[in-house]
């Protein structure tokens, strides 16, 4: 599979990921244990070499699982991202949230370590300081951010070297192509988007009656209420026949688009089961005509035209 580099580091990124959000179980349903580590295994299999987890993802259990198959495979050969979560980015937190992640993930170091959501309370000159002190104790080896704003990216970047930003990006959500991913070219900074099908809107699979259970996080998923979600539907059909002239599936034309956008590195992907990762493999290795991504760009513009106008924040649901 084709790779990138990832902004200014030495880091060799291939253009699919595999997103472990799924496998911590606790936002999600219907997730087997069992099921996730296959999935794992497939997506190295069929040649992605890097995961992305959370310290938050079910409260380390993705991380855990990532533990079991990277201690099976061989540490040098999986790059591995994890994140701290936004109440533990003091002095004391990182560290110590740190070694509980390498506990879980059974390793010594983390390829790539992000601050997970920024802290309106923890002042980020502090929590810079904290990572580099880590990095420098070689328990981390580039540090990066998720979902951070233009403005805290550029704070960011005055109080040390960071080289990926992690957003929420996908054909029906492109907020970041107007200032973010300006930006993170201007500065080298890698960007690695996730939800890159929208939280499963652009499989193709969904239709007009479903609504996610209460316990599901996409309830407050701006994308799956109306009346963006209809408009959703609608142009998830010309994603299809696009995908169609190409033998492809809705999900692999969405990821191939968003491979192809200018500027990024390496889309994440999650899957509940190795026949998902399979299928999200197609989206790699081939190219979407000129024209064919601009007819997709224009249906998604339908979409945003759904959402808040002039909102430039990064946060993909309503929590009020």
């Amino acid at each position: 599979m084709e790779t990138r580099r990832l902004g200014n580091s030495d880091l060799e990124l291939t253009v699919i990921g595999l997103g472990c959000w799924l496998m911590g179980k606790s936002d999600w349903h219907d997730v087997d244990d069992a099921e996730s580590v296959r999935a794992i295994h497939a997506a190295l299999d069929g040649g992605i070499n890097w995961l992305d987890t959370a310290e938050a993802y079910g409260g380390g259990h993705s991380e855990e699982l990532i533990g079991r198959v990277v201690a099976e495979r061989g540490r040098d050969k999986v790059i591995v991202a994890t994140k701290v979560w936004a109440g533990n980015l003091t002095a004391e937190g990182v560290p110590a949230a740190l070694d509980k992640s390498l506990r879980r993930l059974d390793t010594e170091y983390v390829d790539l370590y992000q601050i997970h959501w920024p802290s309106s309370d923890i002042p980020l000159n502090e929590t810079m300081e904290a990572l580099a002190k880590v990095q420098q104790e070689g328990k981390i080896r580039h540090i990066g951010v998720s979902n951070f704003s233009v403005e805290q990216l550029r704070e960011a970047l005055q109080y040390g070297p960071i080289v990926s930003s992690q957003p929420p990006y996908s054909l029906f959500f492109r907020y970041i192509e107007k200032r973010g991913v300006p930006f993170c070219r201007e500065h080298n900074i890698g960007i690695l988007p996730y939800s890159p099908m929208a939280q499963g809107l652009l499989t193709g699979k969904f239709t007009r009656d479903w609504r996610p259970p209460s316990d599901d996080n996409r309830r407050s998923n701006l994308l799956f209420q109306e009346p963006t979600y209809g408009v959703a539907l609608d142009e998830v059909e010309v994603v299809r026949q696009i995908g169609a002239k190409y033998g492809k599936t809705p999900a692999q034309t969405a990821i191939r688009w968003m491979v192809q956008q200018p500027g990024l590195t390496s889309a994440i992907v999650g899957a509940r089961n190795e026949a998902q990762v399979k299928d999200n493999l197609g989206a790699a290795d081939w190219e979407l005509a000129p024209e064919d991504v601009a007819a997709l760009s224009a249906a998604g513009d339908k979409v945003m035209a759904t959402l808040p106008e002039g909102n430039e924040e990064v946060n993909m649901w309503d929590w009020s």
